[in-house]
Formats: structure tokens, C-alpha cells, sequence
């Protein structure tokens, strides 16, 4: 690696998340290698790279949806290998094709997961409904999630993690099939939730929506991180999403 990772952004919490010595491949092809990462509580990190460069495997690894042929990954100081469903407890996964029941609507969704994740369910069924409203989902809250688009389907998804009291939430390409207004919604409600102190971590080639949600930024290149932005560092760039982006490529 060229750089190291592991700081933890400053006016944070411990780690939620860590991982050390993190390796996968595919055949003889090596995807990552000894990736070292952690992410404290309450912070945004996003993860940056062109596609190929293993941000999704990265995600899938960290949710606990793939094993890594090395390393050892924790959620909440709990081993995510060692005792999954503990680990699992504390995080949720939205992946560019989340896994929905076809037949289910996004209500049913939302009473399922109330029931495993004891929520409170009025408290569940407002905090949907004004989702819902923001992502033009009210409509087709109680239609079959398979009758959806597939920009629906997303905004369902997100819904769900948004509602799910998880304190790591982890999105892979948030912003797919977003319309402006839900892109900026999704951006409002990620800063909401983290000032309540909800961990993100999203996975991202949007410079500007880096720039305006991150609290540290890391470029996934040639099996590592390959460079990581401080707070203060995306600070300096004052929005500049171009001049962002080209820091960027010139650490890939």
C-alpha cells in the first residue's frame, strides 16, 4: 500500500469498523491485497476508484457477504467471521442489486425488519411513510417490489437501510438511478443520520457528492488504498469537484 488508512478522522469515535491484513482474489487474479482500514463511529467515508478497482468487492467483504482469503474484519470490536450473525447485527448492506422479495412491497419489507431488528414499529411505519414522501415512493408503497422499476426498487432499498437503526450503514453506488431530488435528499438524510451518529460508508465515482458528504475519502487502485483525503484535504478543495477528480486519477 501506498498509504496507510487507518487514521481515524479527527472529532470522531472509536472504530466501528476495522480491518486489517484484508486479501482476496479470483482465480490467479488478485483483487486486493493486505488492505488495512478502519472507520470510526459517526464518520462518512467514501470509497473512490475506477470500475474494476475492487470497491464492490471491498463493500461485499466488509458486510460480511464474501470471505476474504485473508485478514480479519470487526464491526463494533465483534470478529465478523468468527461470530457473523453478532457482527451482522450492527450493519447493514445495500448493494447495487439489492436482494428484495419480488413479491413483497417495501411496507411488508419495512414490518419484517422491524421484527428482526426490534424495532418500534409506529415509530417505523412514520419514519417510512416520510421517506416514502421524500423519494416519490409513496404511491407504490404497498405494491410488489417486482412491479418496481429498477430506480424504485434502489430507492426502496435505501429506504430500508436509512430506517434500519444499524449504526454502519453500507451503500455501494448510492446515487444509481437517482433522480436530483432524490440524490439530494439521500445526501441530506446521510448528514442527518450522521450527526445522530450513524456510520457510513459508501462506495462512489461522483467527486462532487464525495465532496459534499465525506468526511475522508479513499481511492481503491492496483489491489490497495492508494491514497486517502483527510477531512481537512477535501475541506481545501472548497467544492471544486474537478479539481478533486483529478487528484484522484493521479492516484489510480
Amino acid at each position: 500500500m501506498s498509504e496507510s488508512s487507518q487514521t481515524q478522522g479527527q472529532g470522531f469515535g472509536g472504530p466501528i469498523l476495522a480491518c486489517t491484513g484484508l486479501s482476496k482474489r479470483y482465480g490467479n487474479h488478485v483483487v486486493l491485497q493486505q488492505v488495512e482500514l478502519a472507520v470510526a463511529t459517526g464518520e462518512i467515508l467514501v470509497l473512490l476508484g475506477e470500475n474494476g478497482a475492487g470497491k464492490t468487492t471491498l463493500m461485499r467483504l466488509l458486510s460480511g457477504e464474501l470471505l476474504p482469503d485473508a485478514g480479519t474484519i470487526a464491526v463494533g470490536g465483534v470478529d465478523l467471521h468468527a461470530q457473523p450473525e453478532q457482527a451482522r447485527a450492527k450493519l447493514v448492506y445495500v448493494s447495487q442489486r439489492p436482494p428484495l422479495a419480488p413479491l413483497a412491497s417495501l411496507r411488508e419489507h419495512a414490518q419484517a425488519m422491524a421484527a428482526f431488528r426490534q424495532l418500534d414499529p409506529q415509530h417505523l411505519a412514520s419514519g417510512l411513510a416520510e421517506l416514502a414522501d421524500v423519494f416519490s415512493l409513496t404511491r407504490a408503497i404497498d405494491l410488489p417490489v417486482k412491479s418496481l422499476s429498477g430506480g424504485m426498487a434502489h430507492k426502496a432499498a435505501l429506504s430500508l437501510a436509512l430506517l434500519s437503526g444499524a449504526p454502519l450503514v453500507l451503500l455501494d453506488e448510492p446515487n444509481t438511478g437517482l433522480d436530483v431530488r432524490s440524490a439530494l435528499a439521500l445526501r441530506q438524510r446521510i448528514l442527518q443520520q450522521r450527526s445522530a451518529g450513524t456510520t457510513f460508508v459508501l462506495a462512489s465515482h461522483l467527486a462532487e457528492a464525495t465532496l459534499a458528504v465525506a468526511d475522508r475519502a479513499v481511492v481503491v487502485a492496483r489491489t490497495a488504498i492508494a491514497r486517502t483525503f483527510s477531512k481537512e484535504e477535501l475541506q481545501a478543495f472548497g467544492g471544486d469537484a474537478r479539481a478533486f477528480e483529478r487528484q484522484v486519477l493521479a492516484a489510480m
